[in-house]
C-alpha cells in the first residue's frame, strides 16, 4: 500500500499529514533580533554541535525552484552524509520500496501559515570525500548512491547534469537542542554562518503530525515570551544561503 500524504484542515489552521513521520515547525528569526534570541535562548559557540553544509546547484537555482535539494554535511563527532530531498506544496503518493530504505523520511515542514512536504534519502559518505569535491579534486556525481540517483530520477521530471552544478558552501553550523522550563517541546537552534559573515538563525520543534496545531500556538507563545516575533524573517535560510552563493558562482564563471 503506498502512501499519499494530503492536507487536512486541523485546529488553528495547521494540517495534518497522514503518513509523515514527523512536522517540523520552524522560525527564521528576524535579523534585527538575531542577538536577542541567542541571548534568549542561552547558547553559546563553546556548547555547540559543528558543521560544514554544502549544497550543488546551478547558478540559477533551477534545482531549488523545482522543489530539490541535493546537500552534503560534514558532521564534528558524527557520520558525514549525503541527501537528496524533495519539497512540495502536495506530495504524491511514495512507495512502499522508499519506506522501507534506509536513510528515507517523508516529513512536513510549517513555516508561518505554509506547509510544505519533504521526502528525502540520505546516504553515509566516508571521510573526506565531501572535502574532495570542494576542492575538485572529485566528481559531485560520485557523493550520490545509486538508490539516490534512482530516487532523483522519479521523482524529478527534468534530467540532472551533475557536471555543471556548483559547489554552493561550505555553510558552517551550529546546532543546538534545548528545554526550556514550562515548555513541553525540545528546542532546536541552527546558526548558519556565511563566508561574507552574515548569520542565519533558524529556530525550530519537531513533533508527531496529530501534535502539529497545539504545537505551533505553543511555540508561537513561547518565542513571544521571550520577545522574539513569532512570524520570522521573510525568507528561509536555506533560499537566503543559496542565494548569495548563487551570486557568488554567477561571478566565478563570468
Amino acid at each position: 500500500m503506498s502512501t499519499t500524504a494530503t492536507p487536512k484542515a486541523s485546529e488553528g489552521g495547521v494540517p495534518t499529514f497522514a503518513g509523515m513521520d514527523a512536522v517540523e515547525i520552524k522560525v527564521t528569526i528576524r535579523p534585527d533580533q538575531e542577538l536577542r534570541a541567542e541571548r534568549a535562548m542561552q547558547v553559546d559557540e563553546d556548547t555547540a554541535d559543528i558543521r560544514l553544509i554544502y549544497f550543488y546547484e546551478t547558478p540559477n537555482l533551477d534545482l531549488f525552484n523545482a522543489g530539490i535539494a541535493l546537500r552534503a554535511r560534514l558532521v564534528k563527532g558524527d557520520a558525514d552524509d549525503s541527501t537528496v530531498k524533495f519539497r512540495s506544496a502536495e506530495m504524491t503518493s511514495i512507495s512502499p520500496d522508499w519506506q522501507r530504505k534506509e536513510g528515507f523520511k517523508l516529513e512536513a515542514d510549517c513555516v508561518g501559515d505554509r506547509a510544505v512536504f519533504s521526502a528525502s534519502l540520505t546516504h553515509r559518505q566516508q571521510r573526506n570525500e565531501i572535502d574532495e569535491v570542494a576542492k575538485g579534486k572529485r566528481a559531485i556525481a560520485k557523493l550520490f548512491s545509486t538508490d539516490q540517483e534512482r530516487f532523483l530520477t522519479e521523482f524529478h521530471k527534468g534530467s540532472v547534469d551533475f557536471g555543471h552544478l556548483c559547489v554552493m558552501g561550505p555553510i558552517r553550523v551550529l546546532r543546538w537542542k534545548l528545554e526550556h522550563e514550562n515548555f513541553a517541546h525540545e528546542l532546536t537552534i541552527e546558526e548558519w554562518r556565511l563566508p561574507n559573515g552574515d548569520d542565519l538563525v533558524e529556530v525550530s520543534i519537531k513533533v508527531p503530525p496529530d501534535k502539529a496545531a497545539q504545537a505551533r500556538k505553543a511555540f508561537n507563545d513561547h518565542l513571544g515570551a521571550l520577545g522574539l516575533d513569532p512570524q520570522g524573517a521573510q525568507e528561509t535560510k536555506t533560499r537566503t544561503a543559496l542565494e548569495y552563493f548563487a551570486k557568488v558562482c554567477g561571478k566565478a564563471g563570468a
